[in-house]
């Protein structure tokens, strides 16, 4: 345990991240300092509107209960408060503010100071992955325990049934509360997609089904081939887009007969297009696909949708 831990916000809801940070910095310091953004400092610096320093700091005190003994709450008025060149052992952050605590060391050292030893937690999300922020409580969009206040929308570039049906089971895993609905969009590539042609097209899909269907998050899934030495493999690629960022994910990958994908790039014909005149199953892709064929019922292609949803949800998963 350090004998002075430092560590700062607006603490204008007291969220529950808010209360896992300040429970943090409470148990690693035998001394805790709470930097509290002045009134001017929320009035420059925030978008929301703010209680008064006065009221702020009451609900601190009164979370802090008995333990408000060993704590000083003083106005902070810009970002680095007294951290720049007072006499403490640690500041707590999450991981979002950490770059912050490198550049009070950078600073710190260069004054001839001892750098803070920085302790840092995880960011904490609402229950749909997102950012748990004063902003967005403010905003209705959640409470203070990230709970959302509606269904997670995502939406699907696609009405294909195998697509649907993949993001659905492991969004049922996800989200305790969301609903899906699927639009048919351009995908802007090629009708047999290959290589890279494959992940922009599932972006594409992704950011569109977004922007029509007002989803929380759009997502795009995009069968395409990958050459590899010669060989040809088939995966379906997933873009996952909440309006900022865009992640990526991959399901298996199985090997075309080099006959049939070589006839895909001079003809130009799909995948599915392909596999319907040899397995003479009509409209193939929307039910077993070519991997249910090729593999004997053994895999499907809303399998290979699950994985893919999945893989481009863990990096939100594990912020």
């Amino acid at each position: 345990m350090y004998n002075r831990v430092i560590v700062g916000g607006t603490f204008e809801t007291l969220h529950k991240g808010h209360r896992k940070l300040l429970r943090f910095a409470l148990s690693s310091g035998r001394r805790v300092y709470i930097g509290l953004t002045s009134d001017e400092f929320t009035r420059k610096n925030k978008k929301y509107s703010c209680s008064p320093f006065v009221s702020r700091k009451k609900r601190l005190e009164k979370f802090l209960g008995k333990k408000v003994r060993r704590v000083e709450i003083f106005p902070l008025h810009d970002v680095y408060g007294p951290t720049i060149d007072g006499n403490f052992d640690a500041i707590a952050v999450s991981e979002e503010t950490r770059g912050r605590a490198e550049e009070i060391n950078m600073l710190r050292r260069s004054k001839g100071l001892k750098p803070l030893e920085i302790l840092a937690i995880p960011l904490f999300n609402s229950d749909d992955l997102k950012k748990l922020s004063c902003e967005r409580i403010k905003e209705g969009e959640v409470d203070d325990m990230g709970r959302v206040k509606n269904p997670i929308l995502l939406a699907v570039g696609s009405t294909n049934p195998a697509k649907l049906k993949g993001v659905e089971k492991v969004a049922r895993k996800i989200f305790k509360n969301f609903k899906i609905r699927g639009i048919k969009v351009k995908s802007k590539i090629p009708g047999q997609p290959f290589d890279d042609e494959t992940v922009k097209g599932a972006v594409n899909r992704a950011r569109i089904a977004k922007l029509k269907l007002k989803g929380d998050y759009g997502v795009g899934l995009e069968s395409g081939l990958f050459r590899y030495r010669g060989k040809y493999y088939d995966c379906l690629v997933c873009a996952v887009y909440d309006g900022e960022r865009v992640t990526i994910g991959y399901s298996m990958a199985f090997e075309i007969p080099r006959e049939l994908a070589e006839e895909m790039e001079s003809t130009e014909k799909t995948m599915s297009k392909l596999f319907e005149e040899v397995s003479g199953i009509s409209e193939i892709g929307k039910k077993k696909g070519a991997i249910g064929y090729l593999s004997k019922g053994l895999a499907k292609r809303s399998q290979m949708a699950e994985q893919a949803f999945l893989c481009a949800m863990i990096p939100r998963m594990s912020r």
